[in-house]
């Protein structure tokens, strides 16, 4: 049977600490962030919550889980002092022990104590990201023993070294939607040995069709938005060996 837990950067809340939560951690949903503009003499309202970004946009994810702390272990004192120097007010990632592929990033506290016969009780609050992230990228080796073989992605074969061998014209390559993930997301591009070599990437759903020049390094591309395409098309010219990097995401 595994035990419920959430790992707090390289702290785990029962192997470390020994605290049990209450119910089931679950980051709660993250609000929605909209603007409407009234229209006078007219019905409803105008709704410009997209108009900006061509999706959604999301407040991060806020609340709290409250922890059992078993006695018997540490006195409650250095418990909670070692809990507080760890945790409070700092910025880390967090990982649901059943949801053990997908990490949140944010900031955490200890928001109260209180202390009881057979146990205390510990609550531990979050301000993290709308989205959670993979916790292997696209190009990190993939692990045999924790892989999901129902759910998993493998991503390293598809978007590691990438010979590109193409100096007067484009050459496609074609990756499905469903590798990015479903978060708003930007890539990352590893290149070496790399000669006049160029990318254009397009996104018709975004009206983005960009050409950017690449050196050997990785060059971070943010105007390079991936949302809302079925597929992408991420066309090179030159000569070079190009990784793309890029971790999914998802609500």
């Amino acid at each position: 049977m595994m035990i419920q837990s959430i790992t707090f950067g390289d702290k785990n809340t029962w192997d470390d600490w020994k605290i049990l939560p209450v119910k089931r951690p679950v980051f709660a949903p993250p609000k929605q962030k909209t603007t409407y503009i009234d229209i006078p003499g007219g019905n409803g309202a105008l709704d410009l919550s997209e108009s900006l970004s061509g999706y959604p946009i999301f407040n991060n994810r806020t609340g709290s889980f409250q922890f059992r702390v078993m006695n018997g272990y540490k006195p409650w004192a250095e418990r909670y002092s070692e809990i507080m120097e760890y945790l409070h007010g700092k910025a880390m990632n967090a990982v649901l022990a059943d949801d053990p592929d997908w990490f949140y990033i944010g900031r955490f506290s200890v928001d109260g104590w209180d202390s009881g016969d057979t146990w205390s009780l510990i609550t531990i609050g979050y301000n993290v990201e709308p989205y959670k992230w993979s916790v292997l990228s696209s190009t990190d080796p993939w692990k045999w023993d924790p892989f999901n073989f129902e759910y998993g992605v493998i991503l390293e074969p598809t978007f590691t070294n990438i010979v590109i061998d193409s100096p007067e014209s484009w050459t496609d390559n074609i990756f499905d939607g469903v590798l990015f993930g479903s978060a708003p997301n930007s890539l990352v591009f590893d290149v070496s040995e790399s000669s006049n070599l160029s990318v254009r990437f397009v996104n018709d759903f975004l009206c983005i069709d960009k050409i950017s020049e690449l050196k050997d390094g990785k060059n971070e591309m943010p105007q390079f938005v991936l949302y809302g395409q079925e597929e992408y098309n991420i066309m090179f010219k030159g000569a070079g060996t190009v990784s793309i990097e890029f971790r999914r995401g998802r609500l």
